[in-house]
């Protein structure tokens, strides 16, 4: 891949991301979400990653493969993310490309990342592959996790051909997913890498391979870690992560089955390292490559971090992201245990009813069935109507539906309104009295106001003017109580603003606009708003930013009922070509909203 298409397709993953993490205007107070611990990148699936914090925000480095193209020569870009919570991440970009030197000139994988208190530099070593995928390990410096500057000395190592099963011209040579700490003494790098036995070319045995260095530039071979002794001593061990808690000695990893699409997470457990066998191996975990850290003492137990993956049921390809959970160490710090913290709790700690269990909602879920798309804010949100909780969460799946008559009732947390807005999040299958959303006393239960969701898609920010009760302690309710088969509500961002923002408390036209898109999407110079028409009217497209801020408007013209398409060239009012990002806009018909979508802009 030449560097035109890898710039143009950074831009396009970046666009197409930007489109679910789109960010809304600042919250004036309260900012209700159902977010969950995943990391996604649309169109991209997320790879080996590393996870680092550094001064109160967690920073996640990972290779991506394209969603339609599984080969892993197509690992060729490390992305930086960047989260306050583990949950709300901002995809800050490509950080590294393979190429155009000779040692990562087909691929480049699993980063791990560490600091280095001798040059106060981050420091990463990474995987680089060179055709016929010849594996080495490779560096990477940077001063502040932005901007990363690829070592002069590259490849910083490789192995010897006589003592392991590698060699430049050895067809999938082994030595790959770096795995770095320092002992107090030195750094060593544990890797996955096979011995060669028998002599040349002999027979491979998998190894976790050790390399030391004083200065994370210059590695001495250390010889192998551990050697597989299991059933099948050929199989590669990967991702390995290797921890001491309590005094026991702990090596997680996936261990490569060729018959496995993609093996668990395994584990052994010893006193120390030399009592790892294969035989006393434990499945800890159904993702894979994990990632284990321990950042604060005093904030409890490990992140456990891995690879979780589900099936697009319309073609059949992966979607793959990294899924964030925790672990503790059981039976005097021997066991590990991952668990599931419930992240919702916080905001949402009272969920009724069948359709309430299931959520939230992971992606834009109806898509996956053919439906229409919702297009939801991140990749959590709550709809009576869905049951898929993303990948590992073991509710339902993708594109899945919950059975006609299912009801919910989600009761917020206690706050107290500082604002006379709030903007909602929501949409729902059928206009009625037993779907909405109600603003109640938090000491007394008295419903005080009433939201009801429009019904149609996608989501659209309601505005919701509270004013009245400005200063009171209140609750936020989400009711389903609809039985029938339109009877669902759906709700995202629920957040007090300080008054109405770019998509205005005007009731839409319901019904009037069918089949709205934007071709292409993301563009380039130019894209076409279009759909259909139910009843003639006057016509007009908006273009905001994303902080609400109207940046384009169309001239408005009388439309006849059927097909309609109104063209956008990606400027603003003054005739300026608009910056790469994402837009939100939506079309007016008698200058009421009649549907609304966003679009990106690339460059």
């Amino acid at each position: 891949m030449d560097a035109m298409r890898k710039c143009a397709g950074f831009l396009m993953s970046a666009a197409l991301l930007a489109v679910i993490m789109a960010a809304w205007p600042a919250s004036a107070g309260v900012d209700f979400d159902f977010e969950t611990p995943y990391l996604v990148q649309p169109g991209n699936q997320v790879w080996d990653f590393c996870l680092v914090e550094d001064q109160g925000s967690y920073h996640v480095f990972y290779h991506t493969i394209e969603q339609q193209a599984m080969h892993p020569a197509n690992g060729d870009t490390i992305w930086h993310a960047v989260s306050p919570d583990l949950r709300h991440w901002n995809i800050r970009g490509p950080v590294l490309v393979s190429g155009p030197e000779w040692y990562d000139a087909e691929a480049m994988w699993a980063p791990d990342v560490v600091f280095d208190p001798a040059t106060s530099r981050w420091a990463m070593l990474y995987t680089g592959v060179t055709s016929n995928m010849v594996q080495r390990a490779c560096l990477a410096w940077s001063d502040d996790l932005e901007s990363w500057t690829k070592s002069a000395a590259n490849p910083v190592f490789e192995p010897d051909s006589l003592i392991y099963h590698w060699a430049p011209d050895q067809a999938w040579s082994s030595f790959r997913d770096p795995f770095v700490y320092h002992d107090g003494t030195q750094w060593n790098m544990l890797t996955t890498a096979a011995l060669r036995l028998g002599g040349y070319p002999g027979y491979r045995r998998a190894i976790v391979h050790r390399a030391v260095s004083d200065d994370l530039v210059h590695w001495l071979d250390a010889g192998a870690f551990y050697t597989h002794d299991g059933p099948v001593p050929t199989y590669d061990l990967e991702s390995v992560q290797y921890v001491v808690r309590d005094g026991w000695h702990h090596l997680f990893f996936t261990e490569q089955d060729p018959n496995v699409e993609h093996a668990p997470v395994s584990h052994m457990v010893a006193a120390d390292p030399s009592g790892w066998t294969m035989a006393q191996r434990d499945i800890v975990d159904a993702g894979w490559a994990p990632e284990i850290k321990h950042f604060d003492p005093a904030a409890g137990p490990d992140v456990f971090a891995r690879l979780a993956k589900d099936q697009d049921p319309r073609d059949g390809t992966w979607f793959v992201t990294a899924k964030f959970d925790s672990v503790r160490y059981e039976n005097g710090g021997m066991t590990p245990v991952v668990f599931t913290t419930d992240q919702l709790a916080a905001d949402w700690p009272v969920r009724t009813g069948a359709a309430a269990v299931t959520m939230p909602t992971f992606g834009d879920n109806p898509v996956l069935r053919g439906d229409f798309p919702q297009m939801p804010q991140g990749h959590g949100w709550f709809s009576s109507r869905e049951l898929y909780g993303g990948p590992l969460s073991g509710l339902g799946q993708p594109g899945m539906e919950i059975a006609v008559g299912a009801t919910a009732d989600l009761l917020s947390r206690p706050f107290t309104l500082t604002t006379g807005y709030l903007g909602v999040m929501t949409v729902s299958g059928a206009s009625g009295a037993d779907v909405f959303v109600v603003l109640e006393d938090a000491d007394t239960g008295a419903e005080l106001d009433r939201l009801s969701p429009f019904p149609g898609h996608p989501l659209q920010e309601r505005v919701w003017n509270v004013e009245a009760y400005t200063g009171r302690s209140v609750r936020l309710r989400v009711v389903d109580a609809d039985t029938t088969l339109t009877g669902w509500i759906a709700v995202d961002r629920i957040r007090e603003i300080d008054g109405p923002s770019g998509v205005g408390p005007v009731a839409p036209v319901p019904g009037a606009v069918r089949n709205l898109r934007a071709v292409p999407n993301p563009f380039n110079g130019g894209t076409r708003i279009r759909f259909d028409l139910s009843r003639a009217g006057e016509m007009r497209l908006e273009v905001f930013d994303l902080k609400g801020r109207r940046v384009w408007a169309s001239e408005a013209y009388r439309g006849e009922p059927g097909p309609q398409e109104i063209p956008w060239r990606g400027t603003g009012h003054a005739g300026r070509t608009l910056p790469a990002g994402v837009y939100p806009w939506r079309v007016l018909l008698d200058g009421r909203p009649a549907g609304s979508g966003r679009v990106a802009i690339v460059k």
